[in-house]
């Protein structure tokens, strides 16, 4: 998907807790799912919804580097744009945004055992 057309496709990035990022690599190769292409599900399904921050946690990122790690993800441009608009309108960071979704998600996932 990502190869066969480059220029329609942006790199998206964050910082989130290694265990956090570990875990969510684990799960996603449990299931036979590309990272980027889970955070692009995730990605739309927030925007589609407006935007809602009101379930997220608040912003606890421990800033020890020692701790956190970078994440990235290959989505369409459209949706970066889109992504990135929609967290300045809120007055988010994007890397809340996405340590948000994926910690749901893992959660999610790990608890049901289905993606």
């Amino acid at each position: 998907m990502y190869k066969e057309n480059q220029e329609a496709y942006a790199v998206i990035k964050g910082t989130m807790p290694k265990v956090l990022k570990f875990r969510f690599k684990a799960l996603c190769a449990q299931y036979g799912l590309k990272m980027s292409e889970v955070l692009e599900v995730l990605i739309s399904e927030w925007v589609q919804a407006d935007g809602p921050t009101s379930s997220f946690m608040t912003d606890t990122l421990d800033e020890n580097r020692d701790n956190i790690t970078d994440v990235k993800a290959y989505i369409p441009s459209f949706l970066k744009t889109r992504f990135k608009v929609l967290c300045a309108q809120r007055e988010v960071m994007q890397r809340f945004i996405l340590y948000n979704l994926i910690r749901e998600w893992v959660e999610r996932t790990h608890e049901s055992n289905l993606p």
